[in-house]
C-alpha cells in the first residue's frame, strides 16, 4: 500500500472517530466528506477512488435529511475501503468474494481497526457467516459462548494491542469452550507473529490479507471447532449430544428465564425393560433400539429443543420455552408414538416403550443438578408404577440443598433488583446482563433482568407500565426513539427509576445534557469492562439505599 492510500485511510479513520462523538449527524456532513475524498483522490491520480466517492455522494444527496451513525456511514463507504485495500492487487482472491460454500458460523470481529473490520464485513456479505463487532476484548468469554461465537478475529493496527489483556482473554475463553482466535495485524515481522502464536492464537495474518485467503483460513478454523465439538459433545452411537452438553443448554435456557421469565421443562426418559432386550436379542439389538429412540426424538421435537443421551438407556429431552402442562402433553404424545414404532434388529422386529420423569425449570437460582435430581425422582416414580408413564416431579421430594439455601439467603437480603437494558446492540445487552448477574451473585441478591432492542418496545412493556423500582440502562442512539426522548418520558412520568445512559459521544456537553435530563450515571462507548462494572456497582448501591 502506497503512502498516499495509507494517508487517506488514516483520514477516513479520523473522520469516523469524529462522527462517533457527534452521532447522529446530518447527511449533509457525510456528503461534504465524500466530496472532499473525491477531490483528494483526483489529486492522487486515483480515478477509481474519485469515481466511487462521486457515486456515493450522488446517492447520499437523495438522503440529505437522514441522520447517520458512524457505523452506518462506515458501512456505506465500503466501496472506498475496497479501493484502498485492494489497490494494486491483481490476485483474484482479492477481487472475487467467496460464495456461500462452507458451514454457517458466527464470527466476532474485535480490535482497534474499525476500517478493516468494515472492509471484511462488506467483502464477505455473501458468505454464510453472521458478523458481530466488538471494539474491545476485555470481556468475559462466557458472553461469547452464550452468543454462540464460532471464531474470534482480532484486527489490529500497526501498534498492536496489550498482550496481557489478550492473554487474559484467551485464558478466560479456554475455561468455557474452545473458540479459535485469529489475529490480523499490520506487522509482518516474524517475531510479532511468533508472539501471538505463543500467547495462544490459532492463526496470524498480515494486512492487507486477501479476502479469499482470509475466508479459507477462517473457514478451516470454524470447521476445526465443529469437529472438536463433535468429538467432545456428540454421543458416538446415537449421534445426539452427550451429557457434557447439558451445562451449555442450561446456561442458555436459564438466561431466557432471567430475561423473559419463560420456563423450560427437563424430561428424563428411560427405556422400559431394556435389559431384557439385551439378554434376549443381544447387545447389537439393544444398540439398534437406542439409535432408533435417538432418531425418533430428534425427528419429533422442535429445533429449539435439545436431545441428550444421558447414559446407558437414559435420554434427556429439554423442551425450551415450554410450561409444565404443555410439556406433559408433548411427552405423552412422544411416548404413544414411539410405542407404535417397529424396530428391526438382527432380523427380528420389536417395539419398546419408555418412562418419563419431568420437571418445570422456573427458578434461575437453582443449579442444573437440582433439576436433574427432581426429574430423576419423578422417573423413579414412573418406573415403580409399572413403566410407560409420564410423571411430573414433586418439588417437596427434594431435600434442601446448596441452591435452595442460597436462594433463601438471597431472599433475606432485601428487595429484588429489577434491571432493564435498552440497547439495539445484542452483544452490549449480553455483556451488561452478565455483569448484573455477577454483581447479584456477589451480594447474594436476586435480579430480574429485562432486555429491549429499542426504546419504543421498552415504553410499551409491562416493566415501564408498572410501578416497580428499577435500574434502566439506556443507550443514547437507537432506532425508533432516541435514548434522550426515552429518558425525558421516564422523568416526566416520575417513574421510580435509576438511569444509566450509554453514549458513544465524548463531548462533555452531550454528557451534561444527559445528566441535565435526569440520568443518574453515564458510560461512554466503547466502554472498558472495569469502568462499566464500577459505575454499575455504584448505581445499584444507590438503588438499595
Amino acid at each position: 500500500m502506497d503512502s498516499y492510500t495509507a494517508s487517506l485511510l488514516s483520514r477516513l479513520k479520523e473522520q469516523y472517530e469524529r462522527w462517533k462523538t457527534e452521532e447522529p449527524f446530518a447527511g449533509a456532513e457525510l456528503i461534504r466528506f465524500l466530496d472532499a475524498v473525491g477531490r483528494t483522490a483526483a489529486v492522487m491520480n486515483r480515478s477509481d477512488l474519485a469515481v466511487e466517492a462521486d457515486r456515493l455522494s450522488r446517492r447520499m444527496n437523495q438522503q440529505k435529511e437522514r441522520k447517520w451513525t458512524a457505523e452506518e456511514a462506515l458501512a456505506e463507504m465500503f466501496p472506498l475501503l475496497r479501493c484502498c485495500y485492494e489497490a494494486g492487487e491483481s490476485d483474484a482472491s482479492f477481487v472475487s468474494p467467496p460464495g456461500r460454500q462452507g458451514p454457517e458460523a458466527a464470527i466476532l470481529l474485535c480490535g482497534n481497526d474499525p476500517l478493516f473490520s468494515a472492509y471484511l464485513r462488506g467483502s464477505l456479505q455473501t458468505t454464510p457467516w453472521r458478523f458481530i463487532t466488538l471494539p474491545f476484548i476485555e470481556q468475559p468469554a462466557a458472553s461469547l459462548v452464550q452468543l454462540g461465537i464460532d471464531c474470534i478475529v482480532v484486527i489490529l493496527e500497526e501498534d498492536g494491542a496489550d498482550a496481557s489483556v489478550f492473554d487474559a482473554f484467551l485464558n478466560d475463553a479456554g475455561r468455557h469452550s474452545y473458540i479459535p482466535v485469529a489475529i490480523v495485524g499490520g506487522n509482518r515481522r516474524k517475531g510479532e507473529e511468533l508472539k501471538w502464536y505463543e500467547l495462544g492464537a490459532d492463526d496470524v495474518m498480515a494486512k492487507p490479507v486477501a479476502v479469499g485467503e482470509f475466508f479459507i483460513r477462517i473457514r478451516r478454523l470454524v470447521e476445526k471447532k465443529q469437529k472438536i465439538d463433535q468429538l467432545v459433545l456428540i454421543d458416538e452411537l446415537t449421534g445426539v449430544y452427550n451429557r457434557k452438553y447439558l451445562p451449555r443448554v442450561y446456561a442458555r435456557l436459564r438466561s431466557d428465564l432471567e430475561r423473559s421469565r419463560t420456563p423450560s421443562c427437563l424430561a428424563l426418559l428411560d427405556l422400559d425393560r431394556f435389559k431384557q432386550v439385551n439378554d434376549r436379542f443381544g447387545h447389537l439389538a439393544g444398540d439398534a433400539v437406542l439409535k432408533k429412540l435417538a432418531a425418533f426424538l430428534l425427528a419429533h421435537t422442535r429445533g429449539m429443543d435439545t436431545v441428550v443421551r444421558f447414559g446407558g438407556e437414559e435420554f434427556v429431552v429439554w423442551l425450551a420455552k415450554t410450561a409444565r402442562n404443555e410439556a406433559h402433553r408433548v411427552l405423552k404424545r412422544l411416548q404413544r408414538q414411539f410405542a407404535a414404532e417397529e424396530i428391526e434388529a438382527g432380523g427380528v422386529r420389536l417395539s419398546c416403550t419408555f418412562s418419563v420423569g419431568f420437571v418445570e425449570c422456573d427458578d434461575p437460582d437453582e443449579p442444573l443438578e437440582h433439576w436433574l435430581h427432581l426429574a430423576d425422582e419423578a422417573l423413579y416414580a414412573a418406573k415403580k408404577s409399572g413403566g410407560c408413564r409420564v410423571e411430573e416431579a414433586k418439588r417437596e421430594a427434594v431435600p434442601t440443598d446448596g441452591g435452595r439455601a442460597k436462594k433463601e439467603r438471597r431472599q433475606g437480603n432485601g428487595q429484588r433488583w429489577s434491571v432493564a437494558i435498552v440497547d439495539d446492540d445484542k452483544l452490549a445487552r449480553t455483556v451488561i446482563a452478565d455483569l448484573v448477574r455477577k454483581l447479584a451473585d456477589e451480594q447474594e441478591r436476586e435480579a430480574d433482568i429485562y432486555e429491549f432492542s429499542d426504546g419504543l418496545s421498552f415504553l410499551e412493556s409491562p416493566v415501564y407500565k408498572g410501578e416497580k423500582r428499577s435500574v434502566v440502562i439506556l443507550d443514547r442512539v437507537m432506532p425508533k426513539m432516541d435514548g434522550l426522548e426515552v429518558l425525558r418520558r421516564l422523568r416526566r412520568q416520575q417513574k421510580p427509576y435509576k438511569v444509566m445512559m450509554l453514549t458513544s459521544r465524548q463531548d462533555e456537553r452531550d454528557i451534561a445534557r444527559a445528566i441535565d435530563e435526569g440520568a443518574d450515571e453515564y458510560v461512554t462507548k466503547p466502554f472498558k469492562w472495569l469502568e462499566l462494572e464500577a459505575r454499575l456497582r455504584r448505581l445499584l448501591k444507590e438503588f438499595d439505599e
